[in-house]
C-alpha cells in the first residue's frame, strides 16, 4: 500500500484558458465506488444537482446529495466525491481573477458571502419559485460558454456569472441566520481579514497582526468577527488552523512536527495543546484514527 503524499493534489483550470468553466455531470458511479480522491482546487466551483442522489465531503464534512440544490467549494478546500447515481445537473469552476471589479459593489465581497473558506455553508437549496429563473440563467451560461469563438463572449459570461452570484448571494443569506449585510463597512473588513487569514495563518497567529494589517484596534476586529459570525478573531484564527492541521494529518504523511512548523509554531507541544483544545484528541491519535 502506498503511502499518503506529503502534499494534497490540486486541480488547476486547465480545462479552458477563460479561467471559467461549465459543463454538464460527467459521472455515473456506482454506489460502492469511489469515484475520486480527496483533491484541492486552486478555482472556486459550485455544482447544481438537478437531480440523482450521492454523497460527497468537504474538509471532513460528509453531505448527502439532494436535487435541487447548489454546493460551493471554496478554493483551497479538500473535497471528494464518494458516490453519484443518476445525477443530472452542472459543474460551474471560475477563478477569482475571472470576475468582473465591480462585484464587490453588488454584494459586497462574494467570498465573504458565499466562499469563505472558514465559515462557509456549503449547501444551498434552491426555493421552488426560484427554480425557473435560476434554470434559464444556468441555461444562458452554458449556451454562451459553448458558442462564440471563446473570447469574444467572455464579457458576457463574466456579467452572467455574477447576476448567478448575486442570486446565490441572497438565497445564502437566507440559509444562513444572523448574517451582517454583504455591503456594510464591518462585512468589506470581514471579508478583507478572511483574504488575509487565507495569505497568512501560517506566518502568523495574532490577532494584533492582523488588526495592524487592517489598520483597525485588534478589539474591533473581534467585535466586527463576533457580530458577523459569533466568534472572535482569535478563535477564527484557530479555526482557519485547525482546519489546516487536520488536512495535513489526514491526507499526508508528514509528521505532527512537521505539520507545526509548516502551520507556524515553532513550538510542537504548543500546537498539540492548541489541537487538542479545539479536537478534544491529540493531532497523533487523529492522524491514526
Amino acid at each position: 500500500m502506498s503511502k499518503p503524499p506529503t502534499t494534497l493534489p490540486t486541480q488547476p483550470l486547465a480545462d479552458t484558458e477563460r479561467d471559467f468553466l461549465i459543463r454538464p455531470f460527467l459521472i455515473e458511479t456506482d454506489p460502492q465506488e469511489t469515484h475520486e480522491q480527496p483533491h484541492r482546487h486552486n478555482f472556486q466551483e459550485i455544482l447544481w444537482v438537478r437531480s440523482g442522489q450521492g454523497k460527497h465531503v468537504i474538509d471532513g464534512h460528509e453531505l448527502t446529495i439532494q436535487p435541487t440544490t447548489f454546493y460551493l467549494i471554496a478554493k483551497g478546500q479538500v473535497h471528494q466525491l464518494i458516490t453519484g447515481i443518476d445525477l443530472d445537473g452542472l459543474v460551474i469552476r471560475f477563478t477569482d481573477a475571472f470576475l468582473p471589479n465591480f462585484l464587490s459593489e453588488e454584494m459586497g465581497h462574494y467570498q465573504t458571502v458565499l466562499f469563505n473558506n472558514v465559515t462557509i455553508n456549503h449547501t444551498l437549496p434552491v426555493p421552488p419559485e426560484a427554480l425557473a429563473n435560476f434554470e434559464a440563467l444556468l441555461g444562458l451560461l452554458l449556451s454562451e460558454f459553448g458558442g462564440g469563438d471563446g473570447r469574444s463572449n467572455q464579457e458576457v459570461l463574466r456579467h452572467l456569472l455574477t447576476v448567478l452570484l448575486v442570486k446565490l448571494g441572497k438565497v445564502q443569506q437566507e440559509v444562513v441566520r444572523g448574517a451582517g449585510t454583504a455591503v456594510s463597512p464591518e462585512a468589506q473588513l470581514f471579508h478583507q481579514f478572511t483574504l488575509l487569514l487565507e495569505e497568512n495563518h501560517s506566518q502568523t497567529h495574532a490577532v494584533a497582526d492582523y488588526a495592524q494589517m487592517l489598520n483597525i484596534a485588534p478589539r474591533q476586529l473581534s467585535d466586527i468577527t463576533r457580530q458577523l459570525v459569533g466568534r472572535t478573531a482569535k478563535h477564527l484564527i484557530e479555526d482557519r488552523l485547525i482546519l489546516e492541521a487536520r488536512r495535513l494529518l489526514t491526507f499526508t504523511n508528514l509528521s505532527v512536527k512537521e505539520i507545526a512548523h509548516r502551520l507556524g509554531y515553532k513550538d510542537p507541544s504548543h500546537f498539540s495543546k492548541i489541537f487538542k483544545k479545539n479536537t478534544h484528541t491529540t493531532p497523533q491519535d487523529y492522524k491514526i484514527s
